[in-house]
């Protein structure tokens, strides 16, 4: 299939996609968390915090520290082997990228190389300067491992026919994408024993407790806006775990004044960073305003500018979050109480970042949650960190199987 490019490794460009498929399905499953593959792993996540350019990407960075050796050691405690039962990889996986968030397969995808699999990863042909800088560490780290055939990364154009023939090959597949692009995806055939992982759009939102933020001093609050500003601007709203709703708990005067104090603050903060607000952004921001202005939840929105707001009532947002396509955009509810803002999530919701409130309270108010809503809940300043259990599946346990032996 001459329409298939090879990224990694670069020897497998001189060869067809029947071929890599051929060689990949051939060969011996590592042990999950074999030394050569701990090793390789460890390696490529150095490569990237050594070297100056990632300051660049901060994502990057917090993807290198993820992989650092002491995580990989928790992660392999967390997979230990059940009574009874030895654990493999699943096979050969073939992983297809989101085109809006550079870093977020190699999350997927290097943790199913450290249980053991096969892995092929297509990546979308628009690659930027971030995702070649991967490119290259990538490279260099699987050829000084020796692990150049179990670790491939090429692009096509949109292509049935390609997807499922290494759809026919793979014993998982995980898709990375839109609702769109994944009822695409699992219309075509996958082999009858495979498993198939998807992770589609997702809506996250931020939780404020408005007394909490009136009590804070002004360095306090700019420090909260810095770390909202990391959660919701990076990648320009496009993660799925990106914040694009601002709920405020408290009563109506509490929650005027904290608005006002805190969106005060954050036109701050961003006169101090370097963020894309390009035409396209901004007309996107103008066109979902439009569209949201004829929704009964609509009540006000603010000057198109960068950030634009926009408040809506207490209703569920099912329509307005339809239209909402990130890029400096939030719309604004407030509620009297906490239960009443989690009573109108739905099962489209993945992450809630929480400023004012702990694990405890939380935890007695998940009972409140419609079904299947929500699967993350963090702090602000942490809602893009990555983690083994993602919208609500260990993907450890995910990438591996157990033969169970009764004897």
């Amino acid at each position: 299939m001459k329409n298939v490019q090879f990224f990694v490794p670069v020897a497998a460009a001189r060869a067809d996609l029947d071929t890599v498929l051929r060689t990949a399905s051939g060969l011996r499953l590592l042990a999950p968390f074999d030394p050569m593959l701990v090793d390789f792993v460890v390696a490529f996540a150095k490569s990237i915090l050594l070297d100056r350019t990632s300051r660049e990407y901060p994502e990057l960075v917090v993807l290198g520290n993820f992989f650092r050796t002491a995580r990989i050691e928790r992660l392999k405690r967390a997979l230990m082997m059940e009574e009874g039962a030895a654990c493999f990889g699943r096979g050969l996986v073939f992983h297809i990228a989101p085109s809006n968030v550079d870093s977020v397969f190699l999350y997927s995808s290097l943790l199913s190389v450290l249980c053991g699999n096969i892995n092929i990863v297509r990546i979308s042909r628009n690659a930027g300067p971030q995702l070649r800088f991967v490119l290259d560490k990538l490279e260099r780290a699987l050829a000084q491992a020796g692990l150049g055939e179990r670790f491939y990364v090429l692009t096509y154009e949109h292509d049935d026919a390609i997807t499922t023939r290494i759809s026919a090959q793979c014993h998982m597949r995980v898709v990375w994408g839109g609702d769109a692009t994944v009822s695409k995806i699992r219309s075509l055939p996958l082999r009858p024993t495979a498993t198939e992982l998807c992770f589609p759009d997702r809506f996250s939102a931020a939780m404020l407790r408005a007394d909490a933020i009136n009590a804070l001093d002004t360095a306090a609050l700019d420090l909260l806006c810095g770390d909202f500003y990391n959660d919701a601007i990076w990648f320009a709203q496009q993660a799925c775990s990106s914040p694009r709703l601002v709920a405020w708990i408290g009563d109506e005067q509490a929650c005027t004044t904290a608005r006002l104090r805190f969106w005060q603050s954050f036109a701050q903060v961003l006169k101090h960073k370097d963020f894309e607000n390009s035409s396209g952004m901004a007309m996107d921001r103008f066109v979902t305003a439009c569209l949201v202005a004829t929704e009964p939840t609509h009540r006000d929105t603010t000057a198109l500018g960068f950030p634009t707001r926009i408040l809506m009532n207490s209703a569920p947002l099912a329509a307005a979050k339809h239209h909402h396509r990130g890029n400096g955009l939030f719309y604004e509810q407030c509620f009297g109480d906490v239960p009443a803002f989690l009573s109108t999530l739905s099962d489209q919701e993945q992450t809630l970042s929480v400023f004012g409130y702990e694990g405890p309270e939380m935890a007695q108010w998940l009972g409140d949650l419609p079904m299947r809503s929500v699967d993350r809940i963090t702090k602000v300043g942490h809602a893009l960190d990555f983690n083994e259990i993602w919208d609500g599946t260990r993907l450890l346990q995910a990438f591996t199987r157990r033969i169970s032996i009764e004897l």
